[in-house]
């Protein structure tokens, strides 16, 4: 069950795997697992209090542990050990989700499509819910909106009709991104403290000419939603202030200028009356705070991306 220390060989792609944990010391074990085939496996703790890093210490010994004392989270927990891999001359980074398992031969579908597609610079596979057959992602749609959702949820694995192609954008789930593009466009965006910013990544990389493409023969599974739960307040403020973030980045300036506030409003008018209706006080406040803390955020953007220019 312990990564080994070095797979690479003379020709063969140096591929490291970066993992960031926060208090999930149940769920690493059944992870690192399955990162077998990885020249190096690297976990960023993210301040957990649950005994993680001992853990590692004495049931993985060869994984190369970097403990943060605080919470950073998932960008700059990820950018910490990106940035080592990129200095220690890795060619392909994979994203693995502390709750995500691959299955085997994940890594070997992901560098055949980064072979056969030398333009693309991201790659998704499979992700499939963990204890049933039906798929997670197969990558990410962004609508009119630049509202972000992984393509396929829900489907039926039986029913899965999608060829190995271009896609919008890869989720951080499990990916593997190719580190020549990583040195060129730059890592996360540090505002970000989850969620979005693998859309973000993936706009800006298409930006720069490295498109995403989806490998339907790197199957992962995911249980979903084990880190903030899914749809808790939490993931709602956070998602919320990561959409509009991204909607001052990367659409269009006369539409981000239209967007941004009028989905704030939609918040504040529209979504936060309703959670009150359906007597959800929590995400309620949630919708607000996103509004607020996200309209700030992609003013900030903005003005950033008016200075760049």
């Amino acid at each position: 069950m312990i990564p080994t220390e070095n797979k690479t060989t003379a020709g063969v792609a140096r591929a490291h795997a970066v993992v960031v944990s926060w208090e999930g010391k149940a769920l690493l074990p059944a992870c690192l697992s399955t990162l077998q085939d990885f020249e190096a496996v690297w976990v960023v703790d993210n301040g957990s209090t649950d005994g993680t890093v001992a853990m590692l210490a004495a049931d993985f010994p060869a994984v190369r542990v970097i403990a943060s004392p605080i919470n950073l989270g998932y960008g700059r927990a990820n950018n910490l050990a990106l940035q080592r891999a990129l200095d220690d001359g890795a060619d392909f980074v994979a994203l693995i989700n502390n709750d995500v398992e691959l299955e085997p031969g994940w890594l070997a579908a992901m560098l055949a499509a980064a072979a056969a597609w030398p333009s693309a610079g991201l790659f998704a596979g499979t992700l499939l819910f963990r204890s049933e057959e039906r798929v997670n992602s197969t990558g990410l749609s962004i609508d009119t909106f630049g509202r972000a959702r992984d393509r396929d949820f829900g489907v039926e694995r039986a029913s899965l009709q999608r060829a190995d192609g271009p896609v919008q954008g890869v989720s951080g789930g499990a990916a593997l991104l190719r580190a020549s593009m990583l040195r060129e466009i730059g890592l996360f965006d540090p505002a970000y403290f989850a969620y979005y910013e693998d859309v973000e990544l993936s706009l800006r990389a298409g930006r720069a000419g490295y498109a995403s493409h989806y490998a339907s023969a790197a199957l992962a599974r995911h249980r979903f939603g084990a880190t903030f739960g899914p749809g808790s307040p939490r993931q709602r403020y956070l998602l919320g202030r990561g959409h509009l973030r991204t909607l001052a980045l990367h659409q269009p300036p006369w539409k981000a200028a239209a967007l941004v506030p009028l989905t704030a409003i939609y918040r504040v008018a529209i979504k936060a009356p309703g959670e009150l209706l359906r007597a959800r006080p929590a995400l309620a406040w949630a919708e607000l705070r996103a509004a607020a803390a996200g309209s700030w955020t992609a003013a900030q953007a903005a003005l950033q991306r008016f200075y760049r220019r």
